[in-house]
């Protein structure tokens, strides 16, 4: 199956920022655009077979998509999140406690860009449940929070289970599994567009949170290097030059989500275009690919 070119979809938040709308020709601050995604949430149209979204590409060929013995629960999803306000505190389940119907999830941020400053939540600094319960009660939760500061080309994988937000001023990927099940924890006391304060999910976040649980960050770098060897899933950031690179599918699919210039996947003799800031999925049967003059990353699921 040749490789499978993706739209990208928007969802307006009330913390988005307007830098990969501009870059896109729109003229609304979305916040959140998801780029690959079977989620019943949101399906993202497959551009090169028109009328066909990549759920209904899966389930109508699951094994040439997605590999031998791979299903829905390996299928990652990823979206840009463009942020000038900070998220709320949030959490996300583990496999064997998500609600019926989802799946866990555990995700990633690649930071494409940053303002000097910028910096994220990752972890806590107890691992006491009732001192996090006390901080929420006295409004000293922030003192607890472990903050990344964070540049471009940084990146961090969350495990599930771990509190987390993404800060202000930060443009970043995300790769993660196949859910889109959030618990908000905390949210700074702020209202939606109406006036009314967003609900928080405090009695599933206390059920679902490990406050033991720490972060893997991987500071950037300016060559070919692994950013993420999660149980779930790998990110490899490649810079290719002139000398074209093949890349093989081995034993599942792989998405492309091109950091750089616009560029190609050929495929069997044939240029597939893979414009900046949007990403590709290879499926497992297509075999392999070939690119040059290009900065991607490399995103794998594990069985």
């Amino acid at each position: 199956m040749k490789p499978l070119i993706l739209g990208s979809l928007p969802d307006y938040t009330i913390w988005g920022a307007d830098n990969i709308s501009k870059a896109r020709g729109e003229d609304k601050a979305y916040g959140t655009w998801w780029e690959v995604s079977a989620h019943p949430y949101c399906q993202s149209p497959v551009l090169n077979m028109p009328g066909k979204n990549l759920l209904e590409v899966i389930e109508e060929n699951p094994e040439e998509v997605l590999g031998p013995g791979l299903g829905l629960h390996e299928m990652l999803r990823l979206a840009w999140l463009d942020t000038k306000d900070r998220l709320s505190i949030q959490v996300h389940p583990q496999d064997d406690n998500a609600p019926e119907g989802d799946f866990g999830k555990s995700e990633s941020w690649y930071v494409l860009d940053a303002k000097p400053g910028a910096t994220l939540v990752a972890g806590t600094k107890t691992t006491d449940a009732d001192v996090i319960r006390k901080a929420l009660e006295d409004g000293t939760l922030d003192e607890y929070l472990v903050k990344w500061p964070v540049k471009k080309g940084d990146f961090i994988y969350i495990p599930s289970g771990m509190l987390h937000a993404l800060g202000a001023d930060i443009t970043a990927i995300e790769v993660g599994t196949n859910s889109n099940t959030t618990y908000r924890f905390y949210d700074y006391g702020r209202t939606d567009v109406q006036g009314n304060p967003r609900p928080l999910h405090l009695k599933e976040s206390f059920e679902v949170t490990d406050f033991s649980l720490k972060p893997v960050f991987v500071p950037a770098a300016d060559e070919d290097h692994v950013l993420a060897d999660a149980p779930q899933f790998t990110v490899t950031e490649r810079f290719i030059g002139e000398e074209p690179v093949e890349i093989e599918t081995g034993e599942t699919y792989f998405v492309l989500s091109n950091m750089g210039e616009d560029t190609d996947v050929i495929w069997n003799g044939e240029a597939f275009p893979l414009k900046a800031l949007s990403s590709v999925v290879i499926p497992w049967s297509a075999g392999k690919v070939t690119l040059k003059n290009a900065h991607v990353l490399e995103s794998r699921p594990k069985k």
